[in-house]
């Protein structure tokens, strides 16, 4: 009993020097450890801090927040907060030691980040897309479960006319053991959108699109017409493939 005591002990002191101790005075010694994450302008603790500019594999996240603390004896749950020009984004991190699981991811992406993708060159469109996944889970860098929704707000072409284009969502469903789908469907009347986004376990993704204007909207036929591919029988097609 004297040792269990002894060793809560050392575990409450232990904490509380990791909580109240300052970041910045250690962070140069372990950043090594926390590869392929790189902080830069930390702040706080290493249970409760800040950056200013986080990174992970080279990939830009903006500025983070988050509060770390143990939610089973095999888990770290991290509490996190990731904000930039594009993106304001909130979820829960849970390292466990064969897979990386997210969940509660909410938040929202500005549509220039899209648009920026997919070569939108005609006009101007403005909007933002909802985030709403529960369950994400990686293994080995591998997604293995994807299950949520991402949907089109307030989003509308604003050069050269004024046009409001509805709502599109993609919802990802992970019943395929070798594939994940994001289903894509349109609610507009003036742009049907349908196809899907792949992303296949063995670190390939897919995206195959149909977008097809409705009769007399010829601008919005202008505003797609550098996205894709032309369509014989009217619209464009998407298709993009890669590695990730």
């Amino acid at each position: 009993m004297k040792l269990i005591k002894l060793i809560l002990l050392i575990a409450i002191i232990a904490g509380l020097i990791a909580f109240f101790t300052p970041l910045d005075l250690y962070y140069d010694k372990v950043k090594r450890s926390i590869r392929p994450l790189q902080l830069e302008g930390v702040g706080g603790s290493v249970i409760k801090g800040s950056a200013q500019k986080a990174k992970y594999l080279g990939m830009d996240l903006g500025q983070a927040k988050w509060l770390l603390y143990p939610s089973s004896y095999d888990a770290l749950t991290v509490d996190v907060k990731l904000r930039n020009d594009d993106y304001d984004i909130k979820a829960k991190y849970i390292k466990k030691p064969k897979s990386d699981i997210v969940k509660n991811l909410k938040g929202t992406l500005d549509w220039q980040f899209i648009a920026n993708k997919i070569n939108f060159r005609h006009g101007k469109i403005s909007g933002y897309i909802e985030l709403d996944f529960d369950h994400l889970e990686l293994n080995k860098g591998v997604p293995h479960i994807i299950s949520g929704r991402a949907t089109t707000r307030d989003l509308r072409i604003i050069k050269p006319v004024q046009k409001d284009l509805g709502e599109i969502e993609v919802v990802f469903t992970s019943d395929n053991p070798q594939i994940i789908v994001g289903q894509v469907n349109s609610k507009s009347n003036v742009l049907n959108v349908s196809g899907a986004i792949y992303i296949h376990k063995n670190r390939r993704w897919e995206v195959k699109l149909t977008l097809i204007p409705s009769p007399g909207e010829y601008e919005v036929e202008y505003a797609l017409q550098s996205i894709g591919q032309r369509r014989r029988a009217g619209g464009r097609t998407l298709n993009m493939a890669g590695f990730y």
